[in-house]
């Protein structure tokens, strides 16, 4: 699974057209060969930032299929006229972590002052 993350800076004052002009863009992306789902997050320190998201089978289905894909124009057509500057799009793997035990011995093993994992560590940090 790949999950695309784009980060959006949106013109001043457009962010409520941006947002409905988002939801119906949304639509492209339902029927796309490998597309699993998708969330838009507006950042509270600045009103006109986004960060996209969205999981893909595998970072083809994204780079070939959509993208390559005639929708793609409708897709950008909906959404560049908004774009401060160019969305900063990057791809990531998922890392399996099995629990929060296993995330919190990790953590230990780092021994990272202030991770909750260990008391007398973040004693030792707080002196």
């Amino acid at each position: 699974m790949i999950l695309e993350s784009a980060i959006l800076y949106i013109k001043p004052g457009l962010a409520s057209d941006f947002e409905s002009a988002f939801r119906a863009a949304s639509g492209v992306l339902l029927t796309k060969k490998g597309y699993v789902d998708h969330e838009l997050h507006k950042c509270v320190e600045n009103r006109d930032e986004y960060i996209f998201l969205v999981r893909w089978s595998g970072i083809k289905d994204h780079l070939l299929g959509f993208r390559g894909h005639p929708d793609y124009k409708k897709w950008s057509a909906l959404l560049e006229p908004f774009y401060a500057s160019p969305p900063e799009v990057k791809h990531y793997i998922d890392i399996r972590i099995d629990s929060r035990e296993q995330a919190e011995m990790e953590l230990v093993k780092l021994s990272i002052p202030g991770s909750g994992t260990d008391a007398e560590a973040d004693a030792d940090a707080d002196e």
